[in-house]
């Protein structure tokens, strides 16, 4: 659990200060480290997969939106500068990584994983917002009210994704 935040902690600079400074490569480098302690089979969670596949759903839609809708700007030179760049795309993956790991205490009880949402959220991109790797491009409590609505959701989401995984019914034999 410790190696796992300790990582999580590594990657989430990795990306931000990568992306700030229009580097990928220490989030590409982070993650590869991440992803592979995480996938010794001492490591890992069943569920580790579901989460990953949603948090990069997530990640794709949520931060593309900011910059669609006009209320962020990401630093860093992608070529199709709408859409989520790939340092944060990394950033939701080491942060799913964590959900089964480090951050599985939030499953304590079911208003955690949105007073967590609430509070981390807006933090976290707020500590982007001074290192540099993103601007608000909008009212600054405007932001911090959206990043914290979405972030509440997005991670009770993951963490319910954590503990029963994806259930497909069509892919279920009788």
């Amino acid at each position: 659990i410790i190696i796992n935040a300790v990582l999580f902690q590594v990657l989430w600079f990795a990306c931000v200060l990568g992306g700030a400074n229009n580097l990928l490569w220490p989030s590409i480098v982070a993650g590869i480290v991440m992803l592979i302690w995480q996938r010794k089979p001492e490591n890992q969670h069943e569920n580790d997969i579901a989460v990953l596949f949603v948090a990069l759903i997530m990640g794709l839609v949520v931060d593309t939106s900011w910059s669609v809708f006009g209320l962020m700007e990401f630093q860093d030179g992608r070529p199709f500068a709408p859409l989520a760049p790939g340092w944060i795309l990394i950033m939701w993956l080491g942060f799913a990584l964590t959900i089964n790991h480090s951050m599985s205490w939030l499953s304590n009880h079911p208003l955690l994983p949105a007073a967590m949402g609430l509070i981390g959220g807006p933090m976290a991109y707020l500590a982007g917002l001074r290192l540099g790797a993103v601007e608000y491009l909008a009212n600054f409590w405007l932001i911090s009210a959206l990043l914290a609505i979405v972030w509440a959701i997005a991670l009770t989401i993951l963490v319910r994704i954590g503990q029963s995984g994806l259930r497909f019914r069509a892919l279920q034999t009788a």
